[in-house]
């Protein structure tokens, strides 16, 4: 039985302040353009976990080898199960294109809703334009490596990377922008050559590599070379491991695009996970029976290149799968760059970016101005990626840690309020609503001490970490673009922008 709603504390808004910022509301409308299926396939192949986790086996296999990287998928498996159950109960019952940032303002109290959601939405956005930047470079990068390896004459430099970043960016903005509609189809076909691509990867890892690693080497030979204690080191361990199931808030994100979001975006969710954790367990447990140098794994710039160097031992077999993972990550960038518009276009919508009127405008019934912010944020992060790779490091380890933030806060906020604040909706936790969240909240907390680790020690300049600074960065633009200007215009959700069908 679902929750009560308490209805004046939950969806209430200041009349006052809405009159006294005269902020008009647009009329503008996103148009239903996507499926159940096309949602699970937004989900699964933004995240896609077995693919996307391959450009990051190096941590756990420093801090344990095949123990460290099998058992900790499992544990962070669990552990961002929770987390993402909790949160797909939320986004069941205040489903809207803003995701996290309006959960966040249903969920707090009335005297701060406003600042926390605000702070939500931009913390999202940062850690969006970090997580596109991530996946763009290693589309980029990849594609040199691939011209390394048949030029050995060729030194890539960090500007090539640069310029196809911008180039990437550029094709992903136009695409997303113009063709939603076709890329959310692609996505149901992408998500049908991810399976394929899985199955055949696990075929081709387990059948062409004669010489086979024991059982003892995947699941009990705990070799740890990060420099930590055994025992810490597997929770540095555990922490790279989350990042194979992060992403999966993506569904949230179309929730104004798809027919009955209460229902259809927490299915999205939970399939997504379900998915990402059985494939990339299978994907990694065979990984680990063919690899024959682990530390030129630990020390590779591209891991999955090596992987199949050498299992196959073959440029071509090597390019084949190499390509196929470019359209693998490319495909997340288009997926990341839909999801980018669309929150900053619902924040715009509220007043809470600067030139909010021209930018929550629609062009073809899309974001298209919100997305162009998006390919703005990657031009300049790129200039990070050249200028300092110790920088553009600390500033990608943001996207999970700011994550994992913003679908915990809401749930917090549950426990403090009691969870009779919540609407009727179509996916409610019940009686196992309060340990969820608890747990949840507990898990983001503790994890997010981790990821302010380093992943090796001893420390030095180049390895140390610099999260806490960058997250600090990000908070105090953030303050004080509230302070001076959009104190005064963010009004926060208003509830008839939503459709009928969002439960409220």
């Amino acid at each position: 039985m679902a929750d009560k709603l308490n209805a004046p504390d939950s969806v209430s808004i200041s009349q006052s302040h809405v009159e006294e910022t005269k902020f008009a509301q647009p009329e503008e409308q996103l148009k239903k353009r996507f499926t159940l299926l096309s949602v699970i396939a937004f989900g699964f192949t933004t995240m896609n976990s077995w693919v996307a986790f391959a450009s990051g086996v190096a941590v756990p296999l420093s801090c344990g080898g095949g123990p460290a990287l099998i058992y900790g998928l499992i544990v962070a498996g669990i552990v961002m199960a929770t987390i993402n159950i909790g949160f797909a109960e939320l986004a069941s019952a205040f489903p809207s294109a803003g995701g996290q940032y309006h959960i966040v303002y249903m969920t707090f109290p009335k005297s701060t809703r406003r600042v926390a959601a605000f702070f939500t939405g931009w913390i999202s956005v940062i850690y969006i334009m970090a997580a596109t930047a991530s996946c763009n470079f290693f589309v980029a990068g990849s594609i040199l490596d691939l011209v390394n390896l048949w030029n050995d004459g060729y030194e890539i430099q960090a500007w090539h990377t640069y310029l196809l970043h911008i180039l990437l960016s550029i094709i992903a903005f136009g695409a997303t922008s113009r063709f939603p509609t076709a890329i959310g189809k692609l996505g149901v076909s992408i998500l049908v050559l991810s399976i394929v691509g899985f199955v055949a990867s696990l075929v081709t890892l387990l059948t062409v590599q004669e010489t086979k690693q024991s059982s003892d080497f995947v699941f009990r030979q705990y070799t740890n070379v990060s420099g930590w204690s055994d025992g810490w080191a597997f929770f540095i361990g555990v922490t790279g491991c989350l990042w194979a199931y992060s992403g999966v808030d993506a569904p949230t994100h179309v929730s104004e695009e798809v027919a009955n979001p209460s229902r259809n975006v927490p299915i999205a969710i939970i399939t997504t996970m379900a998915l990402g954790i059985v494939t990339v367990l299978a994907w990694n447990i065979a990984l680990m029976f063919v690899v024959t140098d682990l530390q030129a794994l630990v020390e590779s710039g591209v891991p999955i290149l090596e992987v199949y160097n050498q299992a196959l031992n073959s440029k071509v077999a090597t390019t084949i799968w190499a390509v196929y993972y470019i359209v693998m990550f490319y495909d997340i960038v288009l997926n990341l760059f839909i999801f980018a518009g669309r929150t900053i276009w619902s924040l715009s919508r509220d007043g809470g970016v600067p030139y909010s009127k021209f930018i929550s405008h629609l062009n073809w019934a899309s974001p298209v101005r919100a997305s162009a912010i998006m390919l703005v944020l990657q031009i300049i992060i790129g200039v990070l990626y050249v200028a300092s790779a110790t920088a553009y490091s600390s500033f990608i380890n943001l996207t999970l840690f700011a994550l994992n933030i913003t679908v915990a806060l809401p749930q917090a906020a549950l426990l403090l309020r009691g969870r009779s604040i919540l609407p009727e909706r179509a996916f409610s936790l019940g009686k196992f609503g309060y340990v969820t969240n608890a747990t949840a909240t507990l898990f983001v907390i503790f994890f997010s001490v981790c990821f302010c680790f380093p992943v090796g020690y001893p420390v030095t300049a180049s390895t140390m970490n610099y999260l806490i600074v960058v997250m600090a960065v990000g908070l105090v633009v953030t303050a004080l673009v509230w302070a001076v200007k959009l104190r005064k215009t963010f009004t926060g959700p208003q509830l008839d922008s939503y459709e009928g069908d969002f439960h409220h």
